[in-house]
């Protein structure tokens, strides 16, 4: 079996822009680097669409089912509960029990289990079975060529059963046995949100592989009418595909967060994301009532994307480490003409008050200057949206007014909106003042003098340290005390402050109007000159403080802090430490 000409094969049956099926194998080494998958291990699937291979073991698969029926672990003991109680697959727990027992799930031989597309692999020898995903047309073809040689009745089978259940358990079993059944899938709601609308698996194990490899040009697929018409509404559907404006943009916000552009292909992501939140969502914006599938994310991004060139407004995705979706933030209402732009934005509630959001709209009024020559950028909020109001106001934003029943809401209430704009000289003045700080100074060592400073208000109500020496190997801080503390206390103010490093707390950054920045921070060493958008620094729920210097994204990058030496000197303790 030659894989070029099953590719050339294939591509001549269904059309040269069909997407192209993909190979899945174990073997005892991992072919390429995979993070983690939380859930469903299938949401990986977009980067082998779109030509990479993942490998996949105990380890980086999240979902216990997923691991079990890749035969890399037992059973868990919650699974049969979880299926029937919470998913309400099956009536009852026992019946899910029934079927595991029945079907006989195989231990994986080898550690690791790889994906990728066929035009990646080298020949067949290796592969366990070829995974397709059809839309109706192409599963028709594919059904029918099953059904040329065979006439069992169970030739195209729709077993009960997970995503990686029906693709990799069933293709496992039906090896081992020889078998000729090829199996249609992904009637399973968990794994449905990852695919398009018009998506079904169809996998066809080695077992049977090697001989409908051979049958295909003597099948329907090749010179009859009847395939002829299929095929070309299988073309036709792919011309009538509009071009999509894509920039390839992407920004890292902080190690665990980025933003890129968003795709026609993360219409099914960004849907399941705001469905499964709908009660939240809908509060603020009324659009989500109006969504009521992912073909209907899908057609809105098809009209975002496909204005012309010139006035395409990106969206981003803002997206974590398992690259799962947080929310999105984007361009609207724009008038290049005038170099005016709107930002929009929404966030998933478990990963709002982190300063996500906040560093994601920074970075991309950043851009929209820099790169899209913007000379005014607006964001408008419900008045009664306490932390979409937060963006533009820690932003430096400024408030110039109020539309009167601006927004009609999903309650059927109308909404005043609040107006914010920020014009590009006001966000180059802030780049330039955060940027004429010392720029060698070492994030964490700054970081543990905010802690040092807060531990010290707290333990001896004295004020912050009013003369600091911040340096990478060693540094030094005063403070003014009444009394000379205790060598007892001062292994207390250690002890403390590497208690709130090891927290793992997050270290944010806001912007706040001077005049709201007093009742949150002291003032009193604020510079005369300062701006009136004052930088905020936030340490958890532990430190507040206004200040323009480098920190950590979060305390677990300080390490461990050590007091070397301290001195008391006429109402003056000087301490003296590093970090480890």
């Amino acid at each position: 079996m030659d894989i070029d000409t099953f590719i050339n094969n294939y591509r001549e049956a269904f059309g040269q822009q069909t997407e192209l099926p993909i190979a899945f194998w174990y073997s005892d080494r991992p072919e390429a680097p995979t993070e983690k998958v939380s859930g469903c291990f299938f949401k990986s699937m977009a980067q082998v669409r779109s030509g990479k291979t993942i490998s996949l073991n105990a380890e980086t698969i999240g979902c216990g089912g997923g691991k079990f029926y890749t035969g890399f672990t037992d059973m868990p003991e919650h699974v049969p509960g979880f299926v029937s109680l919470k998913e309400k697959y099956k009536k009852t727990p026992e019946m899910v029990v029934d079927f595991i027992q029945e079907i006989q799930v195989p231990k994986a031989e080898k550690a690791w289990l790889h994906f990728t597309r066929i035009d990646n692999l080298a020949s067949f020898d290796k592969a366990e079975g070829i995974l397709f995903l059809a839309t109706p047309d192409v599963l028709a073809g594919l059904t029918t060529w099953a059904f040329f040689d065979s006439n069992a009745f169970d030739m195209v089978s729709a077993p009960f059963g997970s995503g990686c259940c029906s693709v990799v358990t069933q293709t496992v079993l039906e090896n081992r046995k020889q078998g000729k059944r090829t199996f249609i899938g992904f009637f399973d709601p968990s794994v449905r949100p990852y695919f398009e609308a018009d998506l079904l698996s169809f996998t066809i194990p080695m077992s049977r592989f090697k001989e409908m490899y051979h049958t295909m040009r003597e099948s329907c697929l090749f010179d009859t009418r009847a395939w002829d018409k299929i095929k070309d509404r299988i073309q036709n559907a792919r011309k009538e595909t509009t071009p999509f404006n894509h920039l390839n943009i992407s920004f890292e916000i902080r190690p665990d967060i980025s933003l890129r552009e968003v795709t026609i292909e993360d219409a099914t992501a960004i849907y399941h994301a705001i469905d499964t939140h709908r009660d939240y969502m809908r509060t603020w914006l009324p659009f989500v009532d109006n969504l009521k599938s992912a073909a209907d994310e899908e057609s809105f991004l098809k009209g975002v994307l496909s204005v012309p060139a010139d006035s395409y407004e990106p969206i981003f995705g803002i997206w974590n480490k398992q690259n799962e979706i947080c929310g999105l933030v984007g361009f609207h209402f724009s008038d290049f003409a005038n170099h005016r732009t709107e930002i929009g934005y929404w966030l998933l509630p478990e990963y709002q008050h982190q300063g996500i959001m906040t560093a994601c709209v920074r970075r991309l009024c950043q851009w929209a200057v820099e790169a899209k020559d913007i000379k005014r950028i607006q964001i408008r909020c419900a008045t009664g949206n306490t932390a979409s109001n937060g963006i533009p106001v820690r932003l430096g934003f400024r408030l110039e007014g109020t539309e009167r029943a601006g927004e009609l809401l999903a309650s059927g209430e109308y909404a005043d909106i609040h107006v914010y704009s920020i014009l590009k000289e006001e966000l180059m003045e802030q780049q330039i003042q955060l940027n004429e700080h010392n720029k060698q100074e070492y994030p964490p060592m700054h970081t543990a003098e905010h802690i040092l400073n807060q531990t010290m208000v707290r333990m001896f109500g004295c004020p912050r340290s009013k003369n600091a020496h911040i340096e990478r190997k060693k540094s030094k801080c005063d403070y003014e005390l009444q009394e000379e503390p205790t060598a007892e206390m001062m292994e207390e103010v250690e002890r403390r402050i590497n208690e709130v490093i090891d927290r793992h707390l997050p270290v944010t950054i806001e912007f706040v109007p001077k005049a709201e920045a007093g009742k949150i921070v002291d003032l009193s060493k604020l510079p005369e000159d300062a701006s009136e958008t004052l930088r905020i620094v936030r340490i958890g729920d532990y430190d507040t403080c206004a200040c323009i210097g480098a920190h950590v994204n979060n305390t677990s990058e300080i390490g461990h802090f050590k007091m070397l030496t301290y001195d008391y000197t006429d109402g003056r303790l000087r301490l003296r430490f590093k970090l480890t």
